[in-house]
């Protein structure tokens, strides 16, 4: 072979080599490693134009997209790549399904990986993720104090000392995050986390000195954090952006926009005294907390009367879900305040509205109060007849029998279907010695409710009979 045919050869095998997917995949990833996704996903998918199994292009693909945000587009070549057994595939592919909501799947998929590897750290703290995500706190940090407790490693310590946050373990929590604020002196995520926990667990020198050193490492707005909890709530991924405002809250514990989104997703969660907690910090910290100015400034233009439309709006919101939190935990009283603060934010009240806060403060069992709202019930609307109904009961329970059978009588003719006004105006006539008078209301009520066993016995008990 002559020397030109062999350098022909040559250059013929570097090109062959240049084009081959391997080589692609090897750019690909250099790509990546300089955080330019889209550079790497185009090396990946010439990859895979020639190879279309090939499992380090998938992989490769999937971290792409999930680096570019689009974790419903990496789910797939995840998924063909860890049918391989490809861990690191796994793992991408569990990331993406968490960030998308699909917590169940993810539970599945990272058991199997975790069954056929125990002693993969990364999987076993995907698993107390999982847990998390699928509403299994409590599981979630026994099995971090099983796999974890020895693992020294930053993220390690930080998912553990969230997995025993969620459980409400705070004492635990306490111990583990300040562990942490000492392996990681410089880690702002760190830092500002154990702030959070120190504050949720009232520790208040040992907040003081990790929220000082979050502050430091950290820029002086929590915008970009925000931004980036509102992109995983959307997505699906709800714990994740509780996770993400939790330690946002550490480093800036008086930050009104903060402590809303946290406290709302907390409350979408079901998790009622932590809702509580950061939504009532919410409303006492701006921009929610009540001032007659935008930014200091007398609202004179469109924009700063928009800007306090828009805060009007979210601290109904807030207000809320902040009632519905203390009612799901039996503190009436505070839901009818909580609620009542909507009320007075909303310059178009409904009577449902001062129905559901003179409810609860029959519940409570301050009667002044539950007369007040059914009151502003009826004038908002007189024709209502639930409303007329709880103003009945309030004077009922402050011994006022007339103005009780009034209203009663009133809710009876506006809708004489519900029973329970029956049964309530009859058992008034009969306190009052009027039998004759409630058994033709019980007789009139059991032709529209004439399998009512309760309105029956009521109408036997003053002297009724069942007609043949």
């Amino acid at each position: 072979m002559t020397r030109y045919n062999i350098s022909v050869s040559t250059l013929l095998l570097l090109s062959i080599s240049a084009c081959s997917p391997n080589h692609r995949v090897k750019k690909g990833n250099a790509h990546l490693e300089a955080q330019r996704p889209d550079a790497a996903a185009v090396e990946f998918q010439r990859a895979l134009d020639k190879d279309p199994s090939h499992v380090a292009a998938l992989r490769g693909m999937a971290a792409s997209h999930l680096s570019k945000k689009q974790p419903v587009r990496a789910i797939l070549p995840a998924q063909r790549a860890a049918k391989s057994g490809d861990t690191e595939a796994s793992r991408l592919l569990v990331r993406a399904l968490l960030t998308t909501g699909r917590s169940e799947d993810a539970r599945r998929t990272v058991e199997k990986s975790v069954e056929a590897d125990p002693s993969d750290v990364g999987m076993q703290m995907l698993l107390v993720e999982s847990l998390i995500a699928n509403r299994e706190v409590n599981q979630a940090a026994e099995t971090a104090d099983e796999k974890l407790i020895d693992v020294a490693a930053v993220d390690a310590r930080s998912l553990h000392t969230w997995a025993l946050v969620r459980a409400n373990r705070m004492d635990d929590a306490v111990v583990m995050a300040a562990e942490a604020t000492v392996i990681a002196p410089d880690n702002a995520d760190i830092q500002a986390m154990a702030a959070m926990v120190f504050w949720k667990a009232k520790r208040k020198d040992d907040f003081n000195q990790a929220h000082k050193m979050a502050r430091a490492l950290l820029p002086a707005s929590p915008r970009d954090g925000l931004r980036d909890a509102t992109w995983l709530a959307e997505q699906g991924d709800t714990e994740g952006a509780i996770r993400k405002l939790a330690t946002l809250h550490g480093a800036y514990p008086s930050h009104g926009k903060v402590a809303a989104q946290l406290g709302l997703l907390y409350a979408e969660r079901e998790a009622w005294p932590d809702a509580a907690r950061f939504l009532n910090q919410a409303l006492a910290s701006a921009p929610f907390k009540d001032q007659n100015a935008v930014s200091g400034v007398t609202m004179m233009t469109t924009g700063d009367q928009l800007k306090e439309g828009q805060r009007r709006s979210e601290i109904i919101d807030i207000a809320t879900r902040l009632g519905d939190s203390y009612a799901a935990m039996g503190r009436h009283g505070d839901a009818a305040k909580a609620w009542d603060a909507a009320i007075a934010k909303n310059l178009k009240p409904t009577v449902n509205d001062h129905l559901a806060v003179a409810t609860a403060w029959e519940r409570a069992g301050n009667i002044d109060e539950m007369g007040k709202s059914a009151q502003r019930a009826t004038t908002l609307d007189p024709a209502s007849a639930p409303a007329n109904f709880l103003l009945a009961r309030a004077f009922d329970k402050s011994n006022n029998i007339e103005w009780a059978i009034r209203h009663g009588q009133k809710a009876w003719s506006l809708d004489p279907t519900q029973a329970a006004v029956a049964l309530f105006l009859g058992s008034l006539y009969e306190s009052r010695g009027e039998r004759r008078v409630a058994r033709e209301l019980y007789r009139d009520a059991l032709r529209r409710h004439p399998s009512d066993a309760v309105l029956y016995a009521a109408f036997e008990r003053v002297g009724g009979t069942r007609r043949r």
